[in-house]
């Protein structure tokens, strides 16, 4: 199974045999590794381009004012995709036509909130049908532990974009409750009632909880997409580790 959002703890002597043992402690066998926006960990993420580290793949940050991640990045086959902030879709230019058609992923981010996103995504998946858009973190349904009331109308238009994936991950950022994080089950389920099991993959955002619990945390979010998660490999698994992208 893949942990389809995560990204190392920098604080650990080793980061990425820490994650390892994480991994190992709940049976998941692939990851996708998100480079986060201070870029600390993109060091470690070097090392699984330059390794043989098939069980991991890679999304580097878009960055247009500092024309980054370089071409010789992007166009690596363990870099899956870029993570965009809203802000920043409009500057993809000529970067979102080569990956329509090298068959990377947009990996979103909600700085503004679900609402301006979306609107964003359905414009540019109206101008690139065979995009890959990956929504992960349940659309951020909640804003300063608060639920954000864009996210139910957003959830609906979202699963009417042709090849969006959607990720439940982040639980414990929008929980105002302790673990099991009963509140943000709702969310869940409506994001598996709208979206088809191919549609929907679990991750954690490790190290942001409480790390000893990597392995509850996956449990949690395969417990709540339940019987979707195993009818079918997602799309986005398949093309991180089936695909030739």
């Amino acid at each position: 199974m893949m942990d389809a959002f995560t990204h190392l703890d920098m604080s650990a002597s080793d980061p990425i045999a820490d994650f390892q043992s994480r991994m190992d402690s709940a049976g998941i066998d692939r990851a996708l590794a998100v480079e986060t926006w201070s870029g600390d960990n993109f060091t470690c993420l070097e090392r699984f381009l330059d390794s043989s580290a098939s069980q991991f793949r890679v999304a580097l940050c878009f960055r247009p004012e500092q024309h980054l991640p370089s071409q010789r990045l992007l166009d690596h086959q363990a870099v899956i995709g870029l993570r965009v902030k809203t802000a920043d879709l409009r500057h993809l230019g000529d970067t979102a036509t080569l990956m329509e058609s090298s068959g990377k992923w947009l990996v979103s981010h909600a700085e503004n909130g679900i609402g301006p996103l979306t609107k964003a995504l359905v414009g540019l998946a109206a101008d690139h049908p065979r995009l890959r858009i990956y929504v992960p973190h349940l659309a951020w349904p909640r804003r300063d532990a608060v639920n954000d009331q864009d996210w139910q109308p957003a959830i609906a238009e979202l699963s009417r974009v042709p090849g969006l994936v959607i990720g439940v991950s982040a639980i414990a950022y929008f929980s105002v409750q302790p673990y099991p994080h009963a509140d943000v089950g709702w969310f869940a389920s409506q994001v598996t009632a709208a979206f088809s099991a191919d549609s929907i993959v679990a991750a954690s955002d490790y190290p942001l909880f409480e790390k000893d619990l990597y392995a509850p945390y996956m449990a949690l979010a395969r417990d709540w997409i339940g019987e979707l998660l195993a009818a079918r490999s997602s799309k986005l698994e398949a093309a991180c580790f089936s695909d030739s992208i």
